[in-house]
């Protein structure tokens, strides 16, 4: 794929910072142009002007969304809202100036968040439970009317790793209570099962996937499943090797969660994930240095 421009929206959020900085590393005479909410509100019709110039009619630009109202600040019809007229916006540019390549940070959160499955591909049924994924999957309908080619919905378990500063649920919020000598609470005995992916191997793979010629939903994940008290385990020992882990009461049904990663390996045979140890260490190492 000759690409020469990538326009990357939602640069200031903790993947699209990542993805920046891999980028004009990797790429250095791409023209890359990044641009957060602060500069571009994509919930705005106003955007759509702006948008469209930036496309422009010639071949070679390359689009990659990470932008969306993030599931931690709030699952609610507001944020589905919000979250629809960023994708709806979007497509009103695409209409009118199609580019060659899209990359859109969809979530493994369309295929349901409360029903067990160790064995989630691509062809796994769309069951999305909240607000959140039901957004998800409804823009990457709307972005594949709008694009009759070009476009990859990656849709990756929980990323984390340096810079993720919303205290979530996992290996970085383990970390961060670790460092701020608080207990890493589990939900009731932690043992359900999750992926967890290392943002610098999101931001590889995109990257890849840019200059590649698939098309189509891919789940971002190794295929490889962790527990939460594993992560937290993890994290007291990296941190001070005592930290407190304490439980609370669930308050949903435990169910665990897996990936095959046929068709991202078979895209990437090469490619080799983070362990979940070294990539926490990672996010360690640069929590400390800030």
């Amino acid at each position: 794929m000759d690409l020469r421009r990538i326009v990357l929206l939602g640069h200031s959020g903790f993947v699209g910072r990542h993805l920046a900085a891999h980028l004009s590393r990797r790429h250095p005479a791409l023209e890359l142009i990044a641009l957060s909410v602060g500069e571009l509100d994509l919930t705005r019709a106003e955007s759509v002007e702006r948008l469209t110039a930036l496309f422009t009619a010639d071949a070679g630009v390359g689009v990659v969304m990470t932008a969306g109202i993030k599931r931690q600040w709030g699952d609610s019809l507001e944020a589905f809202s919000g979250n629809l007229d960023m994708a709806a916006n979007v497509c009103r540019a695409l209409a009118a100036r199609p580019v060659s390549r899209f990359l859109f940070f969809s979530s493994a959160a369309v295929y349901g968040e409360s029903n067990h499955n160790q064995a989630i591909d691509e062809d796994t049924a769309i069951s999305p439970s909240s607000y959140y994924g039901i957004a998800k999957f409804a823009s990457e309908r709307l972005l594949r009317q709008s694009l009759r080619r070009g476009l990859v919905a990656l849709r990756p378990p929980l990323i984390y790793g340096p810079g993720d500063s919303s205290k979530s649920y996992g290996p970085a919020g383990f970390i961060r209570a670790a460092l701020d000598g608080e207990p890493i609470a589990l939900w009731g005995d932690g043992e359900e099962k999750r992926e967890f992916i290392y943002v610098g191997d999101v931001a590889e793979l995109s990257a890849r996937l840019l200059f590649s010629d698939f098309e189509g939903p891919l789940n971002v994940a190794s295929g490889r499943q962790y527990t939460f008290r594993g992560a937290a385990e993890i994290a007291a020992r990296l941190v001070c090797g005592s930290a407190a882990i304490a439980s609370r009461p669930r308050s949903k049904a435990k169910v665990d969660h897996g990936f095959h990663n046929y068709r991202l390996a078979g895209l990437f045979p090469d490619f080799r994930f983070h362990s979940l140890e070294d990539g926490m260490r990672r996010t360690l190492e640069a929590e400390r240095l800030r």
